[in-house]
């Protein structure tokens, strides 16, 4: 059984033990994978980093002989520790909340290195200064779009007509719909939710430009509320629970 070497970012950690941890990761090479860190948890281990969330470490582990997901990690060396996330609430709640996102909605094992630099772009966003909740409404649509969950945003998902003028947006049919179909569909009705052009056209250019390049993209106050609605209810959508980072950050009034 040879040993791996990777960059990881920690997602979720939980008590093993006396001494030791369950812990998910999101690597650059494999994806989600979850393993156990043993003596982590006492002072006169040998690992340099205490696993704290959404840490970047390099990790060496061994992959299980006989099946199972369940690994075992024998060294984490701390790479990073995002500093200046960790000194805000607010971005401290974000950073959280993205790598719950990563937990729940990324299958094991299922390599992906554009979630990885997106994860680690989207921290170094915080990092920077940016509006957190612009920063997680990038998040959201750059993720949805590399796992295929991007709702249909330029044609009615009921009679495919393009860029209908007045369109509203439906959880259950994941996209857009027109006036039209709104008017013949009562099922339709309390379902859905009007967009304006600005939120449409906000979704876009996210989806279609590189992280790097929305560092200054501006949004009005009115859209970006209108957006985190219409997205909170799209991702609750995709979750069996509500994740804990919203209920904390709800509590504080962030989100």
């Amino acid at each position: 059984m040879s040993a791996t070497k990777t960059e990881a970012f920690v997602l979720k950690t939980q008590d093993y033990r006396d001494t030791s941890l369950l812990a998910s990761f999101y690597t650059r090479d494999f994806g989600k994978i979850r393993g156990i860190v043993k003596a982590v948890r006492d002072s006169r281990g040998r690992f340099g980093s205490t696993l704290e969330p959404f840490s970047l470490n390099e990790i060496l582990f061994y992959r299980r002989k006989r099946g199972g997901d369940l690994h075992q990690v024998t060294a984490v060396e701390l790479t990073t520790l995002f500093p200046k996330v960790r000194e805000d609430l607010e971005r401290l709640g974000y950073a959280s909340y993205f790598t719950e996102l990563l937990e729940e909605l990324v299958e094991v094992e299922d390599p992906s290195p554009a979630i990885f630099d997106l994860l680690n772009d989207s921290l170094a966003f915080l990092a920077s200064g940016a509006s957190p909740k612009r920063s997680a409404r990038i998040f959201e649509i750059k993720l949805f779009e590399l796992l295929g969950l991007m709702p249909e945003i330029r044609v009615c998902a009921v009679c495919q007509a393009k860029d209908p003028e007045s369109a509203y947006f439906s959880v259950s049919l994941g996209g857009i719909h027109c006036k039209n179909c709104e008017a013949r569909g009562p099922s339709l009705r309390g379902g859905s939710v009007p967009i304006s052009k600005g939120a449409l056209n906000f979704l876009e250019h996210v989806r279609r430009s590189p992280l790097k390049e929305l560092y200054n993209v501006k949004v009005s106050q009115e859209v970006g509320m209108e957006l985190q609605k219409i997205l909170r209810r799209f991702v609750d959508f995709h979750l069996s629970n509500k994740l804990k980072s919203v209920i904390f950050l709800e509590k504080l009034g962030l989100n």
